[in-house]
């Protein structure tokens, strides 16, 4: 794959995961699906474009393909159980969100600035949703027990959702001319 088509295929996969922060945006406004569909769909759609983008990567490879496939795992598991609640689905969110920050810190350890720059910003974006969801999470237990979930717990999960996948977005469009041509150091030597 040329250099040219790489750059084009990581920067696409930016701007569709950006669309898709849309969607997530929109998810307090969906009243005819379950959130558990639509977030599991939104998610196998997201992890299915970053593993696109992972596959025209050079040396971030593995790392790019471990958190797209952490995102469509994580869908998978939504869009297949039709018990999970919304609970079991905030918490697997939550560990989708780390398992994501830490293949993102680990591309950044094995890559030199601009990109590690963007690879640490998009993992700390993700680690800090998920602390800030687990922190949440005792009192939206408390509130949902007392009056069900309510809209405002589903706004604020489907903004931590649209904020992770404009990261990650931003992050692939930014990142996409030097993923093209970058070179592993051992391969030159």
């Amino acid at each position: 794959m040329s250099d040219q088509t790489r750059k084009l295929v990581i920067r696409s996969a930016g701007v569709l995961i950006i669309l898709l922060a849309l969607g997530a945006a929109l998810l307090p406004m969906e009243r005819g699906l379950p959130g558990r569909l639509v977030v599991g769909w939104l998610l196998v759609a997201a992890g299915l474009v970053e593993l696109a983008a992972a596959m025209a990567r050079r040396i971030h490879r593995p790392s790019a393909a471990v958190a797209g496939a952490a995102t469509v795992l994580a869908g998978l598991r939504l869009v297949l159980d039709p018990n999970a609640g919304f609970f079991p689905v905030l918490n697997l969110v939550i560990l989708w969100l780390v398992v994501r920050s830490a293949a993102l810190a680990f591309a950044a350890s094995r890559c030199r600035d601009p990109l590690q720059s963007w690879f640490v910003l998009s993992a700390a974006t993700d680690f800090l949703l998920a602390v800030l969801l687990l922190s949440g999470l005792p009192i939206a237990v408390i509130v949902a027990g007392l009056f069900g979930v309510t809209s405002e717990i589903v706004a604020t999960f489907a903004w931590v959702l649209a904020i992770s996948f404009v990261a990650t977005g931003i992050m692939l469009i930014a990142v996409a001319p030097g993923e093209a041509c970058e070179r592993d150091e051992s391969a030159r030597a």
